[in-house]
């Protein structure tokens, strides 16, 4: 209990007093913009002209470049594009339970490592199988070029394809096509943003990965999508 409690004090004054300092030196570094009370942890990394908006927090969590998220957003163990737009009240929910063999879902049945603060086994008996990327610890992938709107929530084990937007309030339970526009709980398609052959230019092109010289050079074609793929 006393371990626990310094480990807390320790951490809120961490957040409070030496944070706001690495915040500064960050958005220098990668001149970004990083609200007040916004707060990265578990080696969250910040790719490069972000924005994080007020109160927002990323918990291992990488950023692509030129993304942003708005306020009170929550991310873990989720790894973002580049250009991708998410908006206020965005989180994440991770982790799963036994649904089916198990006859109670409380980590405490199933869990060793007492992640809540005590277990009744000696031995894990279930081990969630959500990582879109085991390796990384990564949970959540979220594509290129995404827009996502107020109050969505992502349920780990899913992949966002580059290009889709989401909905206000959706909950995105399964993995969403590229250029894909979903609403709903659970979110559903809606409609494809552009025909087959379009999509298809977008993702083979990966305009994204061109760098801002080369969007510079070409930023008149963006108002066109078929002049950008050079689609006829």
């Amino acid at each position: 209990m006393l371990k626990r409690k310094l480990t807390e004090a320790g951490s809120a004054i961490y957040r409070n007093l030496c944070f706001p300092f690495v915040r500064m030196h960050l958005e220098r570094k990668t001149k970004s913009i990083l609200k007040q009370k916004s707060y990265l942890r578990g080696h969250s990394v910040l790719a490069g002209r972000n924005y994080v908006g007020k109160g927002a927090v990323l918990n291992h969590t990488v950023l692509g470049f030129g993304s942003q998220i708005n306020d009170r957003g929550y991310f873990t163990n989720t790894r973002i594009g580049k250009y991708t737009s998410i908006g206020t009240d965005v989180k994440t929910a991770i982790g799963i339970h036994p649904l089916n063999e198990h006859a109670a879902l409380h980590t405490a049945f199933y869990d060793a490592s007492a992640p809540l603060g005590f277990t009744y086994v000696k031995e894990t008996t279930f081990e969630p199988d959500d990582f879109t990327d085991k390796e990384a610890g990564i949970q959540i992938e979220i594509g290129n070029d995404v827009w996502i709107g107020n109050g969505v929530q992502i349920l780990s084990g899913v992949t966002i394809g580059d290009g889709a937007v989401v909905g206000c309030g959706a909950v995105v339970t399964k993995d969403l096509e590229p250029y894909g526009i979903y609403a709903g709980v659970p979110a559903k398609l809606i409609r494809k943003r552009y025909d087959d052959v379009t999509i298809e230019a977008l993702l083979n092109m990966k305009w994204w990965e061109k760098g801002e010289d080369w969007i510079r050079m070409n930023i008149a074609k963006f108002s066109d999508v078929k002049e950008l793929t050079g689609i006829k």
